[in-house]
């Protein structure tokens, strides 16, 4: 179809663009047939939530084919770095350590490109907040202009500024909570933080993170490739696990229905 492009904003045919990159979904796909479900939970009126079958990733016609190839580039580096899709990134464990009750473990990556990734990271927050399938709360115009013409232009900004904390989520220690999606969530006192937890992975982008403290930032990706990537037991945050367990309490209804 024709369209505006969301990135160029130029008039062109556009493409049916994958809100989330299409290897975020390897491991929520059924086998056969190649399908997964979305879940829209209520946590209040939990016979309020929704569940729909999907039989590709959650796409919508946003991007021309010169900005979707562009976005890809980054998708296909973050495919080899944290998904371990290919064999040629250079991104590695340089340290590890794990908290007295193993309810955190830290692992110190080095070896990220910072371009590659900061901007991989930053087209999915942009693409979370400009779409109609995942809810955001309301964002300032000025930020998603920010967003769009650092990815356009293909600049990584500063390490802290829309910082993101990238997470695995345990059940326990080597158990990851995947298998699903959640619709993205705002946490955050000083800075809005809008969360997302894709197939284990929990993404935690700061809109605000400049203001936020030195140690805080640690995290972040950092022009000189080093990254801190955080596993933590689900157990410890209770807002996040209300969320899971409501899904899970909704999805085993839905079945035995």
């Amino acid at each position: 179809m024709e369209g505006i492009c969301k990135l160029c904003l130029k008039q062109e045919k556009l493409r049916h663009s994958h809100i989330l990159p299409e290897f975020m979904y390897q491991n929520i796909y059924d086998n056969d047939p190649k399908r997964f479900y979305t879940l829209d939970i209520d946590i209040a009126e939990i016979e309020k939530s929704k569940s729909r079958i999907q039989q590709k990733g959650i796409r919508e016609f946003l991007l021309c084919d010169q900005c979707e190839g562009l976005i890809s580039k980054y998708e296909d580096y973050a495919a080899e770095t944290i998904y371990a899709k290919r064999l040629g990134n250079k991104a590695y464990i340089a340290d590890s350590s794990v908290t007295p009750d193993f309810q955190y473990f830290i692992y110190d990556y080095a070896g990220f490109s910072y371009q590659d990734f900061k901007i991989f990271l930053m087209s999915i927050l942009w693409r979370l907040i400009i779409s109609d399938s995942f809810y955001t709360p309301e964002i300032s115009p000025a930020v998603t202009e920010r967003l769009r013409v650092a990815i356009l232009t293909q600049d990584p900004l500063e390490f802290d500024e829309f910082g993101c904390l990238v997470q695995v989520i345990l059940y326990k220690e080597g158990k990851i909570a995947g298998k699903f999606i959640l619709q993205p969530y705002v946490t955050g006192i000083k800075s809005d933080i809008i969360n997302v937890l894709i197939d284990g992975f929990m993404f935690s982008f700061y809109l605000n993170s400049k203001i936020i403290n030195a140690e805080q930032k640690d995290v972040f990706v950092k022009p000189d490739g080093t990254m801190k990537i955080i596993g933590r037991v689900i157990f410890n945050d209770h807002g996040l696990m209300k969320q899971v367990m409501a899904m899970n309490n909704f999805y085993l209804g839905s079945t035995k229905s």
